[in-house]
């Protein structure tokens, strides 16, 4: 995909409410680059079956931002605090600069996840429901 036809992929609505919603939660947003695009990253811990159907909702959604050939990822690892192995599934969008916008919004120059001063202007009922 060239860079103009990334810069043309936009956000509609009411995936701009959820979005919001699920940085306030599980969702991250990652740039690869200082100064390059961004991309959506959004995983699920627990894999019971109620969880996983949630997941499978927000893949879903957000599937128009995924390359076709993407596979969502599945990965064990070892909690050294309580010595127990998790399981977890995780998917990540294209980069794109539509995802840019909320990587400026979430995060702080050093990276790191904030809650934006505005937040009672961008949540919505449905925000708050993701």
């Amino acid at each position: 995909m060239s860079k103009v036809e990334r810069s043309k992929i936009n956000i509609d609505e009411p995936l701009k409410e959820i979005i919001i919603g699920l940085l306030l939660g599980d969702g991250h947003i990652q740039s690869r680059q200082l100064n390059g695009n961004s991309r959506f990253m959004y995983g699920q811990s627990s894999l019971r079956e109620n969880h996983l159907n949630y997941f499978n909702h927000i893949f879903e959604l957000f599937k128009p931002f995924i390359s076709k050939e993407y596979k969502i990822r599945s990965r064990s690892f070892l909690d050294k605090r309580t010595n127990k192995t998790y399981s977890s599934v995780l998917f990540a969008t294209l980069t794109l600069p539509c995802f840019t916008f909320y990587r400026e919004l979430f995060f702080n120059s050093q990276g790191k996840k904030i809650v934006p001063l505005n937040i009672n202007q961008l949540l919505t009922p449905r925000g708050l429901a993701y």
